[in-house]
């Protein structure tokens, strides 16, 4: 079976969907599967190039990312029986798929859609009433990547299934376990975008020091959306001085090394299609604390394998945390272990199987 991935974005960006995306390549492998990618965009030269083994062909896309015209997509496509496409937002690459790639088979994976923000919030209103059934109708499986992402768009497509991504669960696990009982070592990594609410994971960390508890926080990312001046200047408005450190990147190797020093992961994040970091930190053995919404309890069973919040900034939220820092030394080490279990059923060994059943689904006509 030969299937094309085409993704809006690929290497050398870095974020969720690039890590889906070639990881899946790499390893359809070994189901007899032969996955090439076409990375599909504006403003790229159209050429042919490997990235980690990987045949990728960069497609320039004309026009924007909501109406656009790839004219290039449409011969290559040609050329396989699959098309898996990776557009959250269901609009040009899906638009072109549709029109000019018809007639081959193609499932899309949803990637947390396009509601991660209310930016845009009235032509997405539109474009849900009008348009959204009619391009998530076309494809042959829609793969919803997380329970959330289910629910929403099981109104607009009858061939919905759940297939969540992958995660380095046994990457993340081979972490040294450092001091899990020291429930003051923080960390959030991610991109630095307004979603992810990174000035609430400050605040909470400020509240915790005045509290008492000596909380050491370590923020990690890409600051995709200039958002560091204002972070700065809420550290140092909030006299946190040196019990809060920025790091534009971390590679694999030094977030495992740094993550056997931490502790607790906190992400106050807004929306989140699957929430990969958090999956990755429970494998890595950290107590997450996160926001109370889909899909991030669905990993996470509160006060056993994880702390669920509100975020929202009142009393019994912030109390809540201090009763996660007051946890005793077994306590921690229990969550810890616990996470580590509750993420393992999100390994990648785990995961491709169910992608290459619903390829083969697909091409059957099921």
């Amino acid at each position: 079976m030969r299937v094309l991935s085409i993704t809006p974005t690929f290497f050398p960006s870095l974020g969720g969907v690039q890590q889906v995306v070639l990881e899946l390549a790499l390893r359809v492998k070994e189901h007899g599967v032969a996955m090439d990618v076409a990375h599909v965009a504006v403003g790229l030269k159209e050429i042919q190039e490997t990235v980690g083994g990987v045949n990728v062909f960069r497609i320039p896309l004309y026009g924007s990312r909501a109406a656009g015209w790839a004219p290039a997509l449409r011969k290559l496509a040609h050329g396989y029986d699959l098309l898996h496409v990776h557009d959250p937002q269901l609009l040009a690459i899906s638009a072109n798929v549709r029109y000019t790639c018809g007639s081959v088979p193609a499932v899309l994976s949803t990637h947390g859609g396009f509601w991660h923000t209310n930016r845009g919030h009235l032509f997405k209103r539109v474009y849900e009433k009008t348009l959204l059934r009619g391009a998530a109708g076309h494809y042959a499986r829609v793969l919803a990547s997380s329970v959330g992402d289910y629910d929403y768009f099981k109104q607009y497509a009858e061939r919905i299934s759940l297939c969540s991504n992958g995660v380095h669960v046994k990457e993340f696990n081979a972490v040294v376990a450092g001091e899990k009982d020291n429930l003051f070592q923080w960390i959030y990594w991610g991109r630095l975008s307004r979603n992810k609410r990174v000035d609430l994971v400050i605040d909470y960390a400020a509240d915790a020091r005045r509290r008492g508890f000596p909380v050491d926080l370590l923020v990690c990312g890409q600051d995709f959306d200039g958002l560091m001046p204002e972070l700065q200047a809420q550290v140092e408005r909030l006299k946190l001085g040196g019990a809060v450190r920025f790091e534009p990147f971390l590679d694999a190797a030094a977030l495992r090394s740094e993550l056997g020093r931490r502790s607790v992961y906190v992400m106050a994040s807004e929306h989140e299609g699957f929430g990969l970091s958090v999956v990755e930190a429970m494998a890595a053995g950290l107590i997450v604390v996160c926001r109370d919404m889909v899909p991030l309890n669905s990993f996470i069973e509160h006060g056993k394998s994880g702390w669920l919040m509100q975020f929202d900034g009142g009393a019994a939220d912030l109390n809540r945390m201090a009763s996660l820092m007051s946890a005793t030394a077994d306590q921690a080490r229990a969550m810890s272990a616990a996470a580590r279990r509750a993420a393992s059923i999100h390994d990648w060994d785990v995961a491709v199987p169910r992608f290459v059943s619903h390829y083969r689904d697909a091409l059957a006509g099921r």
